[in-house]
Parts: structure tokens; C-alpha cells; sequence
């Protein structure tokens, strides 16, 4: 029988296709049912050859793609279900777990009854990888974001700007900025669509970590687009956390910058740990699934203290004692105007100029 340890050998020797259009298929049995490829990106797909598969869950559904594959070297096409894993977290590991277990399931023999058996496992795994996948989209939103403002506000401040950011856990705001409160919020849709988590997300709060009265929101709302490397002026995690590693050896004291490197460092790699990000740039910075080229499509700055952003407020929630305000999750979807060119700012070095000369 193939252990998920035969598996997991046989994937971490699997190179990524040539291109978009072509898939280098490891099959894991002699019957040729569950196979393996790993796309230009170096994503995982599961490829799952027979009649078109029938899951009860959405989720699994939604991760599905069933087509007749065409064969080359004149081999006969094959008519197989693809199921394409979330680009992030331990997905080798998951993928040979789930793998073995369509396998020791029977699928080489009955494919629907294996199947069957094993779905609960795969919906399980697609939502774990999913929301890993949108913790690392929150992440290279931050970094970019970060990036953008150490440029901006020149040498003497880089040591602020690194400590306006604090990571995952520590902080209530994804940015703090003496007075300045910014949560930033990455989509890869083409609008500024986004799940908010509270109110507390889009007004000012009452107070902030280090004892300054919150007197300005902003909301950085940054469209990704993962693209491949033939894209020009592309953006990677890993390059721009080695250009902010960089930028702060050059414009501080080596104590302070190694200090300030070590601390930026750790927070990356604490990011969205509840969903095993775990971003170690010091060990992981060559692995695919980090290194996904991106460009940023859009960025907008919004003030939120603008009247004219119609959205869910603390007030409209106090009609309603019944209701916990911190319970309340809803998404917003923000025009691309709202007040001519003042709001939002436009692009990336705008929206972190705009942030800066608000701190000061």
C-alpha cells in the first residue's frame, strides 16, 4: 500500500510544470487514479482520473475541476477531476495525507465509495489551507504597506515606522502611527470588497496601546494580483522583507538596526500563526510558496472619518442592547470615489504619504 511517507517523498521530488498549460502528472498506483502535479507557481493540484466526482460539500466542490486532460507522447486522454490546493501553509504534507488516504480508502478499485470516505478530511483541509491562504494575503498587504512607508518618511523616522507596526498579535490597529490608526485590508478581487471584523475596524477607537487619543483612521484598501514571473515590476514576500532589512542596516546604527531587524523578523513570522503561516524569512524565503510574484493593482487610502462612507457604525448598533457589538462581522464594499480626488488617495506611495504627514 503507498504510505503517506512514500507520498510525501515522491511529491517533494516533483518539479513545477513548464507552463500554464501543461501539467507534469506523478501517479502515485500502477491503476494510474490519484496523481500528483505541481503548477508554475508551485502549487499542488491532486488530479483524481475516472467518472466526475460528486462531493456534498461546497467547499470541496468549489476546489474541483473536472475536464478531459489531453495526453502527450500519443497516450489516450484521460477524463479526471483536478482539485487545486490554497497556495499556502504545510499544503505538501496535507496533500500526501489526503493522497494516501483516497488510496488506502480503495480508490484504485470503487472511486466514489473512497471518495466518499474521504471528503470529510478534504473539506477539513481546503478550509484550513484557505484561511492560511488569506492570512499570507493580510501579511504581503502589511509588508507592501510598510515597504512603502519606511521610503516615505525619510531616515530619521525609519526607527518609528517599524514600530507603527507590530504584527499579528500585539496591537489593535494594524498600523499605529502616533495618532494615527490604519487598518489595511488586501483583497484579490477588483473591488475594495472586504470582511470587517468589528466596528472597531472603521471608527476611532477610545484608546490605543500607547496612551495617544486615536484622532485619525485610515483604511488601506490594496488589490493583489498573483502573476507569473515573465510580469514586469513584480513584488515577492520575501524581496521586500530582504529590502526592508536592508534599508534599515543602511539608515540606522548597527545595534539599532539589528534590533529593529530582529523585531520585524519575529513578526513576521508570527503572522497569522493560528493559521501556520509561519513565515521564517530566514529559512523559508526560497520556497514556492512564498516567493508567488504579485503586483499591487490597486491602492486606495480612505479616511474613515468621512461622513460620506456609508457604512456600519457604533451608533447604528446601540439601537439594538440586545446585539454584542463585538459579535458583528459584515463586508464592505467601498467606491472607488468618495469625495472627488481627497478621498480615497490613490496608489501606494500617495496613500503612505498621506499617512505620514497625518502622524506629523
Amino acid at each position: 500500500m503507498t504510505t503517506y511517507e512514500a507520498v510525501l517523498s515522491r511529491l517533494s521530488e516533483l518539479d513545477p510544470s513548464v507552463s500554464v498549460e501543461e501539467r507534469n502528472v506523478e501517479w502515485l498506483t500502477p491503476s494510474a487514479v490519484v496523481g500528483l502535479s505541481r503548477t508554475v507557481e508551485g502549487r499542488i493540484e491532486i488530479f483524481i482520473a475516472g467518472a466526475q466526482l460528486k462531493p456534498t460539500s461546497r467547499s470541496v466542490r468549489r476546489a474541483l475541476d473536472y475536464r478531459t486532460w489531453h495526453r502527450g507522447s500519443g497516450h489516450p486522454s484521460v477524463e479526471a477531476n483536478r482539485l487545486l490546493l490554497p497556495g499556502a501553509g504545510h499544503y505538501d504534507q496535507i496533500a500526501a495525507f489526503l493522497c494516501a488516504e483516497l488510496i488506502r480508502c480503495g480508490s484504485d478499485a470503487d472511486l466514489p465509495t473512497a471518495f466518499r470516505k474521504t471528503e470529510p478530511i478534504i473539506e477539513l483541509a481546503i478550509e484550513k489551507l484557505r484561511l492560511t491562504d488569506q492570512a499570507l494575503l493580510g501579511l504581503t498587504g502589511e509588508v507592501l504597506l510598510l515597504d512603502a512607508l519606511l521610503r516615505q518618511a525619510g531616515d530619521a523616522h525609519a526607527g518609528d515606522v517599524m514600530r507603527s507596526w507590530r504584527g499579528w498579535r500585539e496591537s489593535t490597529r494594524d498600523f499605529t502611527y502616533d495618532s494615527v490608526g490604519v487598518e489595511v485590508k488586501t483583497t484579490t478581487r477588483s473591488i475594495s470588497s472586504h470582511e470587517v471584523q468589528g466596528v472597531h475596524q472603521i471608527e476611532l477607537l477610545d484608546h490605543l496601546e500607547s496612551g495617544v487619543l486615536e484622532d485619525t483612521l485610515f483604511l488601506v484598501s490594496i488589490g493583489l494580483e498573483w502573476v507569473s514571473e515573465d510580469c514586469d515590476n513584480f513584488y515577492t514576500l520575501p524581496t521586500l522583507v530582504d529590502a526592508i532589512v536592508t534599508k534599515l542596516r543602511c539608515v540606522m546604527s548597527p545595534v539599532k538596526a539589528e534590533q529593529a531587524i530582529d523585531s520585524f523578523l519575529e513578526h513576521v513570522k508570527e503572522y497569522g500563526d493560528n493559521q501556520d503561516v509561519g513565515y521564517d524569512h530566514l529559512t523559508m524565503s526560497q520556497s514556492a510558496v512564498f516567493k508567488r510574484s504579485f503586483i499591487p493593482r490597486f491602492v486606495r487610502c480612505y479616511d474613515m472619518l468621512d461622513s460620506n462612507i456609508k457604512v456600519l457604525r457604533s451608533d447604528d448598533l446601540s439601537h439594538h442592547p440586545h446585539i454584542d457589538p463585538s459579535s458583528v462581522r459584515f463586508r464592505i464594499d467601498l467606491p472607488v470615489s468618495v469625495q472627488g480626488d481627497l478621498n480615497p488617495v490613490v496608489g501606494l506611495n500617495a496613500a503612505a504619504n498621506a499617512i505620514a504627514i497625518a502622524s506629523h
